[in-house]
C-alpha cells in the first residue's frame, strides 16, 4: 500500500483532479453565497455531488489503469507475484481516498452553505448537509469500484478512464430511462438507495414511491461483484501485457 500511497502523492493525475474538485467547490459555493443558495440543494450537487463523483471515476480508472498507462505492471508482479494482494491493496487505497475526500469535502460545505443561506433570509442545516452528503459518499463508492473493475478489464488508462465515465453518465443512465431493464440498472439502484439515506437532489420525481432499498442494494451488489469478478479473473488467469 505504500507504494500505492507513493504515486497518488507524486503523480500528476490526481494532483489534478483533486484540484479540480477544489476549483469547482470554490467556484460553486462563491456563486451561492453571490445569488443566494435557495435550499442548498442544488449548490451541494454543483459543489460536492457531481465533481467528487466524477473524480472518484477518473481515480478509480486511474489506479490499476496507470500500471499499464507507464507499462510498470511486470515490474510491480516481479516484485510482488500474489496479483490478487495488488488490486486488493490498490482498491482499499483509492476507496481511502475517495472516502477522505468526499467527507472533507462535505463537512467544508456544510457550514459554509448554512452561512450562505443565513445571509440570505434561508434556512440550509447543517445537519441535511451531511445526510446529503452520506448519501454521495455511498454512491461515489460503488462507481468508483466499477471504474477500478472497467479500468482492469480493458487493461488502459485513458480506455479504462473514458469507458467507466461513459457508463457511469451515458449506458448506465440510458439503461436506467428503459421501461424493462431500468429497475435492474446500476444507476436506479443507485438513487433508491442515496434517496433512502434521505438524499433530496436525486427525487427529481416528487410523485415516486418510496424507494425499494432491499432491491437496490441487492441490484447494486451484483452490477459489483460481476464486473470485479471478470476484472479479478481476466488479471488473474490471464498474461499481463
Amino acid at each position: 500500500m505504500t507504494a500505492e500511497l507513493l504515486k497518488l502523492r507524486c503523480m500528476p493525475t490526481p494532483r489534478w483532479t483533486l484540484g479540480a474538485v477544489a476549483a469547482v467547490f470554490v467556484i460553486v459555493l462563491t456563486v451561492a453565497w453571490i445569488a443566494g443558495p435557495d435550499d442548498g440543494a442544488t449548490a451541494l450537487l454543483l459543489g460536492v455531488g457531481l465533481p467528487t463523483q466524477v473524480a472518484s471515476i477518473v481515480l478509480a480508472a486511474w489506479m490499476v489503469g496507470v500500471e499499464y498507462g507507464q507499462h510498470t505492471i511486470r515490474r510491480a508482479l516481479t516484485a510482488d507475484p500474489g496479483r490478487m494482494r495488488l488490486v486488493g491493496a490498490k482498491l482499499a487505497v483509492v476507496l481511502g481516498v475517495i472516502t477522505a475526500l468526499t467527507v472533507v469535502t462535505v463537512l467544508a460545505a456544510a457550514p459554509l452553505l448554512s452561512a450562505a443561506g443565513s445571509a440570505h433570509d434561508a434556512s440550509i442545516p447543517a445537519g441535511d448537509t451531511l445526510n446529503e452528503g452520506l448519501a454521495y459518499l455511498v454512491s461515489n463508492l460503488i462507481y468508483a469500484t466499477v471504474g477500478f473493475a472497467l479500468a482492469l478489464l480493458t487493461r488502459s488508462m485513458a480506455g479504462g478512464m473514458a469507458l467507466a465515465l461513459a457508463f457511469a453518465f451515458v449506458i448506465d443512465s440510458a439503461l436506467s430511462a428503459i421501461p424493462s431493464v431500468g429497475d435492474f440498472a446500476l444507476g436506479s439502484a443507485v438513487v433508491e438507495i442515496m434517496r433512502a439515506l434521505g438524499a433530496q437532489t436525486v427525487d427529481f420525481d416528487q410523485t415516486a414511491e418510496d424507494p425499494e432499498l432491499v432491491r437496490a442494494i441487492a441490484v447494486a451488489a451484483v452490477w459489483v461483484a460481476v464486473l470485479v469478478g471478470a476484472a479479478v479473473a481476466r488479471f488473474t488467469r490471464g498474461d499481463v501485457d
